[in-house]
């Protein structure tokens, strides 16, 4: 964006567009690129800044408030979340900010303290606290881990503006500041930036949506992307069903990767043996699945299986982005199982061995590994795997 923008009375747009972006934090890929959303509130009396923007990006940040009020008058600087994207900005601001207060949760509070290595005014804020502006009440909701512990929303009460910070956001830089004016992709790109950064959090996303029920959103502004004015609640409902648990009985689901076929055949006998238990299984060739299928799928079951072969003395990469994707998911639980096949060496069921124990997985059978072709004997081992894993499934 270019200069402020006025999105209502007494209420400005001042963050920046960043459309060249491709890659998020070196992390997320983003198409659209992505915005650093910042607002200026201003009150009878007093003005508040909600969340700053990116360091590098301070100067045009300086400038869009700059042109709407003197920044030596700004009262307050609220911090819904400390990351950097959103606070990297705060200390550079706050030299011109002289006199103002930065209000923050105790989480974000200290986390700034990590970040500001030099005294400023604060103060902390808990859930459904308020703040006075003149004529205008700022109410902070807390919202702890969407998707950090910090996070807080912030609500203009009784003007349904809320500020949402991450939440219901997506890295997308448009044309326009709304929602309305965009492609019909936003929702894409809104269910992406949630499998990215939110969907490890769902029962944390569905108590915050709760504690907005019941209040007419006539704008939501979050941290990234568009701003929402028709339809404002139609993100938070969105984030209410994609967390909504899944119904259905008790679930194994085996993940494997065969080069040759081999590991494949192990899946086979570890499923058969989980099936006769009496656990409903899914077996999933990682490569022939999209992410989205395998993050669904590990956070439907009630027990996690992996198969994997040794290539090169390593866990393969596809198999590697597997394992990353556990820390972006809900899971039921921590069970977990190991097998594999290799060829003239076979750590990679080590190797996953520590990487579940790493995250607290419970492994109550040793990993079933074999050279090449297995023998009867390793497809023996493998479904007996699969039927302890599936009998401690069926403990539950």
């Amino acid at each position: 964006m270019s200069g402020a923008v006025e999105i209502g009375k007494g209420l400005y747009l001042i963050g920046v567009k960043d459309p060249g972006l491709t890659v998020f934090d070196d992390l997320f890929p983003t198409q659209y690129g992505t915005t650093y959303n910042s607002y200026l509130v201003r009150g009878a009396t007093h003005s508040a800044i909600i969340d700053t923007v990116k360091a590098k990006r301070f100067d045009e940040f300086l400038a869009n408030l700059t042109s709407i009020m003197d920044p030596a008058e700004v009262d307050y600087v609220v911090v819904n979340h400390s990351e950097p994207d959103h606070s990297g900005s705060l200390s550079l601001l706050l030299k011109h900010c002289p006199k103002a207060v930065v209000v923050a949760s105790q989480a974000a509070r200290t986390f700034l303290g990590n970040q500001i290595h030099h005294p400023f005014e604060s103060r902390i804020v808990k859930d459904n606290d308020l703040l006075e502006l003149g004529g205008r009440t700022l109410r902070f909701v807390s919202a702890p881990h969407l998707h950090w512990p910090d996070t807080m929303f912030t609500l203009i009460e009784g003007e349904g503006v809320l500020f949402s910070c991450d939440a219901f956001g997506a890295h997308y830089s448009g044309e326009g500041i709304y929602a309305d004016e965009m492609p019909d992709n936003l929702l894409g790109e809104t269910r992406f930036y949630y499998d990215c950064l939110m969907r490890a959090f769902k029962e944390r996303i569905l108590n915050a949506v709760a504690k907005l029920d019941g209040i007419e959103l006539k704008l939501l502004a979050p941290s990234h992307g568009p701003i929402y004015r028709a339809d404002a609640r139609k993100p938070v409902e969105a984030y209410r069903t994609w967390s909504q648990p899944k119904a259905g009985g008790k679930r194994i689901a085996i993940f494997y990767l065969s080069p040759h076929g081999n590991t494949e055949k192990m899946a086979e006998a570890v499923a058969k043996g989980a099936t006769q238990a009496g656990v409903v299984v899914t077996q999933c060739h990682i490569n022939h699945a999209s992410v989205s299928d395998i993050r669904d799928l590990m956070e439907e079951s009630d027990a996690l299986i992996f198969g994997c072969p040794t290539i090169n003395r390593d866990i393969p990469k596809p198999m590697w982005d597997v394992l990353a994707y556990l820390s972006t998911v809900s899971l039921k639980g921590n069970l977990g199982g190991i097998f594999g096949s290799f060829g003239w060496s076979g750590e990679a069921c080590r190797m996953l061995e520590d990487r579940l124990k790493g995250m607290n997985f419970k492994l109550p059978v040793p990993f079933v590994r074999a050279p090449f072709m297995p023998k009867p004997e390793a497809f023996a081992d493998c479904e007996a795997l699969g039927r302890v894993i599936a009998e401690e499934v069926l403990k539950k």
